[in-house]
């Protein structure tokens, strides 16, 4: 399986911006940049997103944001961090603001891509129900858009696809955090 098979451009990674991340970024997702740009994949699950255009809300939205770069989005309104720490360790972590709580997905980068392929990865580590029945009952959210739940999970809201409305996905976090607080 090709993990962007269904891959929908939303715009082309500018020549600055792989420059800036190319000796800080897994070289597969610079590749990927090049050759896929911005966009979705994994039936729009996943969003293939510019790192400063949401490197200020995770500076404001995540306590542990050192040492982290924003690469991907999911249309649950999670961010996907690569990330490295004091030893020059790589980490690829899942930050879930509907949850408040963070997740390591892989050490490596390329073991992050091949395990997106398998089903079981994709419903126990990216938490990706309620999603596909959310895309029957509401149809794909846009590029800048996600699921969220109404009320919020964090203020009693129940975790059912009625509950879920298409918002604007840094909005949405901000709003959680608004509320709940910064994820630790």
């Amino acid at each position: 399986m090709n993990i962007y098979n269904d891959f929908r451009q939303s715009g082309t990674v500018e020549e600055e911006t792989i420059n800036k991340y190319k000796e800080y970024l897994p070289k597969e997702l610079i590749e990927a940049w090049k050759t896929y740009g911005y966009g979705t994949l994994l039936n729009g699950y996943l969003k293939v997103i510019n790192p400063d255009d949401f490197r200020e809300l995770i500076t404001d939205t995540y306590l542990r944001n050192e040492g982290t770069i924003p690469i991907l989005a999911t249309s649950m309104g999670d961010i996907i961090l690569f990330e490295v720490d004091e030893n020059n360790e790589s980490y690829v972590v899942m930050v879930n603001y509907r949850k408040a709580k963070t997740k390591v997905l892989a050490s490596k980068y390329s073991l992050f891509i091949r395990f997106l392929e398998e089903e079981p990865f994709r419903q126990r580590s990216l938490e990706w129900s309620p999603y596909t029945e959310a895309v029957d009952h509401y149809e794909l959210p846009a590029y800048d858009e996600c699921f969220g739940y109404t009320p919020l999970l964090g203020l009693g809201g129940a975790e059912k696809v009625e509950n879920l409305k298409k918002v604007k996905l840094k909005e949405h976090i901000l709003i959680i955090t608004e509320f709940m607080g910064p994820v630790q």
